[in-house]
């Protein structure tokens, strides 16, 4: 009975509630909005296109030198301007300079072997080498020929000579020697020179009597060969294949000078544009400074523009080039700047953490003086679907 009563008491309670609300359930009252169909909204169609920026110059460059040395000189200070093709700071160029003469002279010589052996060789060398030969051919017929009768009869004079020079020195010594209250004397001068004489000769007489040795035959035939050979090569054209050596010489030694005069041109760093020095090394001459080290920054600063830092891939795909963009920047209080769109990059960026970024470039339409190098801009590029 009692669960009778409760069923009646829900199915009351249920008819009261439709009775009260139906109409609300069942009806749509007359001016509110009826579904939406798919494509008729979406919310990116409000979305704003955003990034953030910063300032950077049209052109900057940070300078260093390609290559190790000891620093000789720093001409600018940070805040200077410069000119473009001034120098800016340069290494010590003592060695430098030392290989690059070297590397001359080298070239100069290949090249002068070159034109010798393609004028080929002068009167006077010819003339020369001519001489050399022919004396040389003398001396080896003089010496296989021995002593002539005539040359015979003069060493045997001159040795006849000396060995009476000797008795006559002797005879004077002895004659001193055996005067009476008179000691043993030294050998005098007169009868040394007399006996150096009479062995020179003697010694020279015997060795032209007994004739040439086998050694010096062919040292004097020897250099009958070189100086015919000599002679031979200058009265000859000189042969394709040394012409071409010596072409390759010269090409060689041209590019030793200009590898020389290259590595003395990297020890001196030039301003590549008119622009401003922002930043120089502590660094003191005579400081080593290694190779690829920043030592200077030049920029432009009278150009600026805007490079974002974090347009992901849903931005940069509704963005065109040329198209105007608002930029405020918080540290010139929110100062808003009008730019134009220039460059997107066609390559993304990558984070560690696996977002996509595209670099986008906004030139400013006019300049501003309060804008600095490093400033943080929001840009705003526009509403989708705008």
């Amino acid at each position: 009975m009692r669960k009778t009563l409760y069923t009646v008491a829900i199915l009351a309670a249920v008819v009261l509630v439709v009775a009260t609300f139906g109409q609300r359930f069942f009806t749509r009252p007359t001016g509110e909005p009826g579904p939406v169909a798919l494509g008729e909204f979406s919310p990116l169609a409000a979305q704003q296109i955003e990034a953030r920026g910063v300032v950077v110059p049209l052109r900057w460059t940070q300078q260093s030198f390609p290559l190790n040395g000891q620093l000789a000189a720093l001409t600018v200070r940070p805040g200077e301007t410069v000119s473009a093709g001034q120098i800016l700071a340069t290494l010590d160029t003592e060695d430098l300079e030392l290989q690059v003469q070297l590397a001359q002279s080298e070239l100069d010589l290949q090249e002068a072997n070159l034109a010798r052996l393609q004028k080929g060789p002068s009167e006077a060398e010819l003339t020369a080498a001519q001489a050399s030969c022919d004396a040389a051919v003398s001396a080896y017929d003089r010496l296989q020929a021995g002593l002539s009768p005539e040359e015979m009869t003069i060493a045997e004079a001159d040795l006849k000579r000396a060995e009476i020079a000797l008795q006559r020195a002797q005879a004077a010594y002895d004659a001193i020697s055996n005067l009476p209250n008179i000691g043993a004397r030294p050998e005098s001068a007169q009868l040394q020179s007399a006996t150096i004489d009479y062995q020179r000769a003697q010694a020279i007489y015997e060795l032209e009597v007994a004739g040439p040795d086998t050694a010096a035959l062919k040292q004097a035939e020897s250099l009958v060969a070189s100086t015919t050979a000599q002679l031979n090569a200058l009265e000859e054209s000189a042969p394709l294949s040394d012409i071409e050596a010596a072409q390759a010489g010269v090409s060689r030694a041209q590019a030793s000078l200009a590898r020389a005069q290259l590595t003395l041109e990297q020890a001196t760093l030039w301003a590549p544009f008119d622009g401003t020095v922002t930043s120089v090394i502590d660094a003191q001459p005579t400081a080593m400074i290694p190779a690829g080290t920043t030592v200077l920054t030049v920029a432009d600063l009278s150009q600026l523009q805007i490079e974002t830092t974090d347009l992901d891939e849903w931005g940069v795909a509704h963005i065109a080039l040329n198209q105007t963009v608002e930029l405020v920047v918080p540290g010139l209080a929110n100062r808003s700047l009008a730019g134009r769109l220039t460059f997107v990059s066609s390559e993304p960026t990558m984070t560690s953490g696996g977002a996509v970024f595209y670099k986008a470039i906004v030139v400013l339409d006019e300049g501003d003086p309060d804008l600095l190098w490093g400033m943080t801009v929001q840009v705003h590029f526009g509403t989708v679907g705008d």
